[in-house]
């Protein structure tokens, strides 16, 4: 018989409110309130018994498969660890099917390593790309190879020569600079033929210090406006870079680049001009 009855909030969050209520339709009612009154239960999953934050349920057009997988694969490892189970470790044959050089590896793979800029898989992949075109085998198709490296090495010497000029003067005035500062003879025979000075006295010249001293009055000047000057040049290459204008340097290899891919109009020129980007020194080519 039905009749009010109080509320018991200790049995748990099951409890249901009873009331009087007319006997048609009395237990669909009764089912149906009880349900709206017993409060959302949140059953955790095996991942939350393991410290793993479980993803929620709320986001899902916003979630992306990365997350989800990565989700996945600390649940698989922290659940085979709680049971003690092992990870499947390879056999023999898989280690064989392991690819050991670039030519042994997929496309998708070789594609993934280039645009990464793997120098080895984007040369591996203009060879894959002249066996495509010109339809010849692996070891043809590196011969070929060597015509466009050649191309690509054309007018190296004399852009480079500006570097090598400046790399070996600067080498060469470094090591100058140490005996024209401190070593007497040195700095006595500089003296004669290119200053002309008054020698200090004999007691003002016994240690390399005291050399130092005197020949500063003449060393100093030339070597304080030199660093000041490529200080200056240092300052205005750097601007040059944030305003988007390329330096010398790079606007050669650049020219390079753009003669390679000229060059080869055969091949896809994204594959090409990458390729020759590494064999002359540049990072990317925009």
């Amino acid at each position: 018989r039905l009749g009010p009855r109080p509320v018991d909030r200790s049995a748990g969050p099951g409890g249901c409110v009873w009331i009087l209520l007319p006997p048609r339709g009395t237990m669909a009612l009764r089912h149906s309130l009880c349900r709206v009154a017993r409060p959302a239960v949140r059953i955790p999953s095996i991942g939350a018994y393991h410290g793993i934050p479980p993803l929620s349920s709320n986001d899902n057009a916003q979630r992306s498969a990365m997350n989800m997988q990565a989700h996945q694969m600390m649940l698989s490892r922290n659940f085979s660890a709680a049971v003690g189970m092992e990870g499947v470790k390879p056999t023999l044959d898989v280690a064989k099917e392991m690819p050991r050089e670039y030519y042994e590896m997929s496309n998708k793979l070789i594609v993934k390593l280039s645009i990464a800029g793997d120098e080895d898989a984007v040369a591996e992949r203009l060879t894959r790309e002249v066996m495509y075109v010109d339809g010849l085998d692996y070891e043809a198709a590196l011969a070929k190879l060597k015509a466009i490296d050649a191309a690509c090495n054309a007018g190296k010497t004399l852009n480079d020569l500006p570097y090598k000029a400046g790399a070996l003067t600067a080498y060469v005035a470094a090591l100058a600079s140490i005996p024209l500062c401190f070593h007497l003879d040195t700095c006595l025979w500089f003296n004669e033929g290119f200053v002309t000075t008054e020698v200090a006295e004999a007691k003002d010249l016994e240690t390399w210090l005291e050399v130092g001293s005197w020949s500063w009055t003449w060393m100093e000047p030339p070597l304080g406006q030199i660093s000041f000057f490529l200080l200056c040049l240092q300052m205005a290459r750097q601007q040059m870079v944030n305003v988007g204008i390329k330096p010398f340097g790079e606007r050669t290899r650049v020219a390079r680049v753009q003669k390679v891919v000229a060059a080869f109009p055969q091949y896809q020129s994204e594959i090409v001009e990458q390729y020759a980007g590494v064999q002359v020194g540049l990072a990317a080519v925009e």
